[in-house]
């Protein structure tokens, strides 16, 4: 990720914090920022997705070998840990989802690439047609966790940390009946 996609992904975050999706400026958070290929709130979306596995990436690069559970544990967390730090922003983005749906539709090929990010540091492979299954289930392990997370109060993230732990037991007992 450059650094100018980097500055617009925390100006859009920014902005969000104090308005809503539907009235953003797509100028206003482009301002001083040409020659970029963003062209719509849709590249908006995708350049904040970007984002957050850049900054998964360099957060998970000292992450110690231990099992596959407890790794996706910490992967997954850390990328929590990461929407936590600009919540109310993150919370727009989803209120705009609930709204208008095919903005999810449209971003969902990015976010397949952050899951395969996300097993990629947790050393899970998701190689082949076992590799898609379970990229499957980790997609659902995270939608289950986030809305966990949506109201998750705690600054310490207890609850959702709880909600993962539970949906990874699930999700490794569901994976042994299928392996």
């Amino acid at each position: 990720m450059t650094d100018k996609e980097k500055r617009i992904a925390q100006n859009t975050l920014a902005i969000l914090k104090k308005k809503s999706w539907k009235v953003l400026n797509f100028e206003e958070v482009l301002k001083n920022n040409k020659n970029i290929n963003i062209k719509s709130k849709i590249d908006l979306l995708k350049n904040i997705n970007r984002y957050v596995d850049d900054a998964l990436i360099i957060k998970m690069k000292k992450l110690e070998i231990s099992s596959t559970k407890d790794m996706l544990f910490e992967v997954l967390m850390a990328r929590f840990d990461i929407l936590q730090q600009n919540r109310k922003s993150y919370l727009e983005i989803y209120k705009a989802f609930k709204k208008s749906p095919q903005y999810f539709i449209k971003l969902l090929p990015s976010f397949l690439e952050s899951m395969i990010i996300t097993a990629e540091l947790a050393k899970y492979n998701v190689n082949g047609l076992k590799g898609t299954i379970r990229l499957k289930g980790l997609m659902m392990v995270y939608f289950a966790t986030f809305f966990q997370w949506l109201e998750d109060k705690t600054t310490s993230l207890e609850r959702t940390m709880t909600q993962l732990d539970k949906n990874l037991d699930q999700a490794e007992k569901f994976g042994k009946l299928v392996s």
